[in-house]
């Protein structure tokens, strides 16, 4: 046996056969293709070829076949030229093989031979060989065992890492290296040692050593992928605590350090989630990173409720989630720890820990990892000490962990992820647009905060996290929305054309048709006609208040945002549980509004005393009523209530613009009494050049224009629809005209003396009308250009008559200037002693009018007149 020569050591490998032979059959069937179809094109015969086609057809195939001889021809030269190395190869694999197959036959001869030759051993030797042989036959089994499991364990260990069953792959591992130690222990002392039983393992086998350096490096592969699955955040609390035993088992950690590595990897997930705008999947991937991180929108801004309320909370389940798994793992209140449990399960003989109080996964043993293999049934032969192997822990020192410490550590890491979640809840709460969805995501995360299983104080933490970026955000919105209020207003102010004022008039803003709306859809409920109905009321009661187009697009800039406010502040103020915050938002929000308040009435006395330099310009007399009106609504609207300001900044704020309506009032009463008596002045000048001296008969018909005007003018402020501002700004603009009149005729600028009586008895029965005492100063003049008169044999009588008689007459003219009455004269009994407060005029006296009239033409009586 020893001369025989094993038929493996001689052969040539056949690698290089099986590399070889695709390539020799592709050249085969090429060639049988190119001579298949050469062969057809020659078995085609001519005759026939004549017979079918005409000449210029059979010329054309001829070509055709020359063609397609020469392009074979061409292949078959390519691929000689490219298969020339592998057709010499597969020629030496041939010679090779038939040399082998030589050898081989010729070393069986040679065993037949040996075999032949050898005599029967004797019979008492063949019952001891057969025993010595059953030994050896054991131990062979054994052996093969061993190498089994060495051999099953890489493909098993990837199996149990892909599913994350750390815990059993940690097992595997263990198990392996019990084999492999027990397979290269070469003790010469030890009777069962593999060398006492005539087995060298490590020089007859090494393929052992190499099979250990493959399963070796699972070690550091098991820890490195149970170590980043502690990130996801989908795992149960038996999973983490699998995961964090195969650490203490792996690598012979305390607990206390498996527990720092969890709370590690738990801060890198809160820090994925703060990266990603806290928007990930659950879902863990083999680098430990989420698998679906995902951010809604184009940059970080989130645009619903339902987004930003699914962000927090994936950022507040991290940490209670991390706080109930701890304790749940390593200081349960009604029983032991979990991982102490698992741990002493793993020890004992007869584990004290009943299986059922135990998940399924830790009720693992060496049987069960052993069934988990291929072909299980050959590891029985494994010795018991393998087969019974247990993993060492050492339950006295190392994997104790103490209330006190976990809670510690647990509130380290507990104070350092609330600080990094601050700001992440800011920017969450930033993208929500109105207050109403803040609140409700704030009572949603409350809700879950109650919810989350962490102690009292913890969820304190957490709910005044959640109140602040609340609250801040809250105020955020409200300080935008005055900004933008702030900012459109003074824009609004800038843009104020002098023809807009003309819209305060009473015949443009009481008579001006308003829109028809518009009929709602066919199939429309009750809802949609009620909607345009309350549109058109609204309307239409801020054209009963005078409120013109240009007017309310200003106020509601203002009054708007004030509603809104309100109304925000009405709806988050309906729980008891939330006055407090409620009331620290009002606090922090109140300056801002006050502020704006302040920030309104300074820009309208801005406005007003720029214009007030450019009173002399029409436009700028004009736009000054504006602002007046702007003040006047301002001082009697609630926008200062509503946009939150305190009482006392309310009444200042009233007042301020009171005061700066009663400035514009007043310098347009001064502007307004100066014009019209430099209108006076130079219509007497221009009247004392052309007409003669004639008998007065009453007031001059200047003066009337004057008072006319002043009425008018009156009217175009707007303020017909406050009662108490306009009595007032007519009387003292009729007593400051009356004023500047008397120093007028003090300076003589009349027509004569008889006129300026006439003028100064009228204006002294128009002042007069208020009641208030204020034409003493008229009776003074009256009382010094009296003894000038050229007439003097006129009576006081006449002159009161006369100026009775024109005030019944023009007193729908200057209505502006006069009072309203509450009790109509009842001087005549028609009807229009009820309309003509002042007095009715007679019928039997001669004609005067009221204004200078043009001369008919005198082609007037030549029009035709449609009489139908």
């Amino acid at each position: 046996m020893g001369g025989l020569r094993s038929p493996s050591t001689s052969t040539t490998p056949l690698h290089s056969t099986l590399t070889s032979k695709p390539s020799t059959v592709v050249l085969r069937s090429k060639t049988a293709t190119m001579a298949t179809s050469l062969q057809d094109g020659a078995r085609a015969d001519p005759d026939q070829l004549f017979t079918k086609y005409t000449i210029a057809e059979v010329r054309e195939k001829q070509i055709q076949l020359s063609a397609d001889a020469e392009a074979k021809q061409e292949e078959l030269r390519v691929m000689v030229g490219e298969r020339y190395r592998e057709l010499l190869q597969s020629s030496t694999v041939i010679i090779s093989l038939a040399s082998s197959a030589k050898r081989v036959h010729d070393a069986l001869d040679e065993i037949r031979d040996a075999i032949q030759s050898q005599r029967s051993p004797p019979v008492r030797n063949r019952i001891s060989n057969i025993t010595k042989e059953d030994s050896h036959l054991r131990t062979l089994q054994a052996l093969c065992a061993h190498i089994k499991l060495l051999l099953d364990a890489p493909e098993q260990l990837w199996r149990l890492i892909e599913r994350e069953k750390y815990f059993q792959a940690a097992w595997l591992f263990l198990l392996a290296r019990v084999v492999h130690r027990a397979l290269i222990r070469d003790d010469a002392q030890d009777e069962e040692s593999w060398l006492n039983q005539g087995v060298d393992v490590l020089e007859q086998f090494p393929l052992i050593q190499r099979q250990w350096e493959s399963v070796s490096h699972f070690r550091t592969q098991i820890i490195h992928r149970a170590t980043l699955s502690l990130r996801a955040t989908e795992k149960s609390y038996e999973d983490i605590c699998a995961t964090l035993l195969t650490l203490h088992i792996l690598e012979s950690r305390p607990l206390t350090d498996t527990l720092t590595i969890y709370l590690s990897q738990r801060t890198k997930t809160l820090n994925v989630l703060l990266s990603k705008g806290g928007e990930i999947s659950g879902k863990s991937v083999h680098n430990g990173q989420p698998a679906e991180t995902h951010t809604s929108g184009t940059s970080k801004h989130l645009h619903t409720k339902d987004e930003v309320k699914r962000s927090v909370q994936s950022l507040l389940a991290v940490i209670s989630d991390t706080l109930n798994i701890s304790r749940e793992i390593f200081a349960a209140s009604s029983a032991k720890p979990l991982a102490t449990q698992v741990l002493e399960y793993m020890q004992e003989e007869s584990p004290s820990t009943p299986a059922q109080t135990l998940p399924a996964r830790f009720l693992v043993n060496t049987q069960a990892i052993l069934a988990m293999l291929p072909s299980s049934t050959y590891l029985s032969l494994l010795p018991q000490n393998i087969k019974s192997y247990k993993p060492f822990v050492d339950l006295s020192s190392s994997s104790n962990l103490c209330t006190e410490r976990l809670e510690e550590k647990l509130g380290d890491w507990f104070t350092q992820s609330t600080a990094n979640v601050r700001d992440a809840l800011r920017r969450a709460f930033s993208s929500l647009q109105n207050v109403v969805g803040v609140w409700r995501v704030r009572s949603a995360l409350q809700k879950w905060i109650s919810r989350c299983g962490l102690n009292h104080d913890e969820r304190s933490v957490l709910s005044r996290l959640v109140d602040e970026a609340t609250g801040e955000r809250t105020t955020g919105i409200w300080k935008s929305a005055l900004a933008h209020a702030k900012e459109v207003f003074v824009e609004q102010l800038k843009i104020v054309r002098p023809e807009e004022v003309e819209e305060f008039s009473p015949l443009y803003s009481i008579y001006c048709p308003l829109p028809v709306p518009a009929h709602p859809p066919p199939g429309s409920g009750p809802s949609a006609f009620e909607a345009s109905f309350q549109v058109l009321r609204a309307r239409l009661a801020r054209q009963l208040q005078g409120r013109t187009p240009r007017l309310q697009e200003v106020l509601s800039l203002l009054e708007d945002t004030a509603v809104t406010v309100q109304r925000d502040l009405s709806r988050i103020s309906g729980k008891e549980e939330q006055s407090q915050l409620v009331e620290d938002v009002v606090t922090s929000y109140r300056p801002e509004a006050e502020n704006l308040c302040s920030e309104i009435i300074n820009i309208l006395a801005e406005s007003v005393d720029r214009l007030m330099k450019d009173l002399d310009l029409v436009s700028g007399a004009k736009c000054l009523v504006f602002y007046g009106r702007l003040a006047l609504e301002l001082s009697t609207s609630s926008f200062a209530s509503n946009i939150g300001c305190g009482h006392a900044t309310q009444t200042n704020f009233r007042q301020g613009t009171t005061a700066l309506f009663t400035q514009v009032v007043e310098c347009w009463k001064n502007h307004a009494t100066s014009s019209e008596i430099a209108r006076y002045t130079a219509g007497i000048t221009a009247l004392q050049s052309r007409i003669t001296a004639t008998a007065s008969a009453g007031p001059s018909l200047l003066t009337l224009e004057c008072l006319h005007s002043l009425s008018s003018s009156l009217y175009a402020l707007g303020l017909v629809h406050h009662p108490l501002p306009f009595s007032d700004v007519g009387f003292e603009t009729i007593t400051k005209f009356s004023t500047s009149f008397v120093d007028a005729v003090d300076d003589s600028v009349y027509l004569d003396h008889d006129q300026a009586l006439f003028d100064l008895y009228f204006l002294r029965l128009v002042v007069s009308t208020w009641g208030r005492g204020s034409e003493v100063l008229l009776d003074e003049a009256i009382t010094r250009i009296e003894p000038q008169l050229h007439s003097p044999g006129k009576s006081r009588h006449d002159l009161d008559h006369s100026a009775s008689e024109t005030l019944a007459r023009t007193q729908m003219l200057i209505t502006a200037l006069l009072p309203v009455s509450a009790h109509p004269a009842k001087d005549s009994g028609d009807k229009l002693a009820a309309l003509l407060s002042h007095g009715v005029p007679t019928l039997d006296t001669t004609f005067v009018p009221a204004v200078n009239l043009a001369q008919p033409s005198s082609r007037f009586p030549l029009l035709l007149v449609d009489k139908r």
